[in-house]
């Protein structure tokens, strides 16, 4: 069974539906590692469900066969990035979250070997140019109302280019249909629902990485010139046939959206 596992592993880092499947089947064993390593009870609703997701999915990518079994070697990134999680909860006052990565997704630094990179760059105070700065800020303040902070965004960022082309369709779609963005501002969520039937991108993939979305869809469309630098992909990345033809012709809004969408508005 764990020779398996760890073949699996190997494959999953290759193959989407694989990884969705491993993780799928390791549900249990992730809300148990993060229970542990937050000495409380963890369940799906909470923000340490969805940084221990994806830290998982994070271990699938840095697993090699020389780093023994899988499954430890994956408790322990996704430990150590809830440890990174309350570390950076109480760092605020003289770090600002950013880096490159972060927002562009496609990897993290070769020397983050167990995935505890915590992807803080500090700012200097000396510092000529403030504005990146009162960018994150304001950006952090925003995202205060979603229920997340900015350095939230660090274990969940698209890693593969596949699965960051699918990101960019999601954010594309966001930002051309006013009235699924209306809705997301009227909930403080994303809607994963209406945003899978209608980009064709996976409701998997919208949950996992809906943090990020929220994201590149308040900052692009916001007051975020230096911030939205960092998202030229949303607009540049290539995307599959498949997916270009789901982008291009979206299926059509189903009576209940519009009904839902015409009752918020009132």
């Amino acid at each position: 069974m764990t020779g398996t596992i760890n073949q699996m592993a190997l494959l999953a880092a290759k193959d989407e539906r694989v990884r969705e499947d491993l993780i799928r089947s390791q549900e249990l064993t992730i809300l148990r590692t993060a229970s542990v390593a937050c000495h409380k009870y963890i369940d799906e609703s909470d923000d340490e469900w969805s940084i221990a997701l994806c830290a998982f999915s994070k271990a699938i990518d840095l697993y090699e066969e020389g780093k023994g079994e899988f499954l430890p070697f994956a408790q322990m990134i996704v430990k150590r990035s809830l440890i990174d999680y309350y570390r950076l909860q109480k760092n605020a006052m003289n770090e600002v979250p950013i880096a490159p990565y972060v927002l562009e997704g496609g990897g993290e630094p070769e020397e983050d070997t167990l995935g505890a990179y915590p992807a803080i760059v500090k700012v200097s105070q000396e510092t000529d140019d403030h504005s990146l700065t009162e960018e994150i800020e304001a950006a952090n303040e925003l995202l205060k109302t979603y229920g997340f902070r900015f350095y939230d965004l660090t274990e969940c960022s698209p890693k593969q280019e596949k699965t960051r082309q699918e990101c960019a369709v999601a954010i594309r779609y966001m930002l051309s249909d006013e009235d699924l963005r209306r809705v997301m501002k009227k909930s403080r969520k994303l809607p994963i629902k209406a945003l899978a039937e209608f980009s064709g991108v996976s409701r998997k993939t919208l949950d996992r990485y809906r943090k990020y979305l929220i994201m590149a869809v308040l900052i692009l469309e916001g007051d975020f010139p230096q911030l939205a630098e960092y998202l030229k992909f949303v607009k540049t990345a290539p995307m599959q046939e498949k997916t270009r033809e789901k982008a291009q012709n979206p299926k059509p809004k189903t009576r209940f959206f519009v009904a839902f969408n015409a009752a918020i508005r009132g």
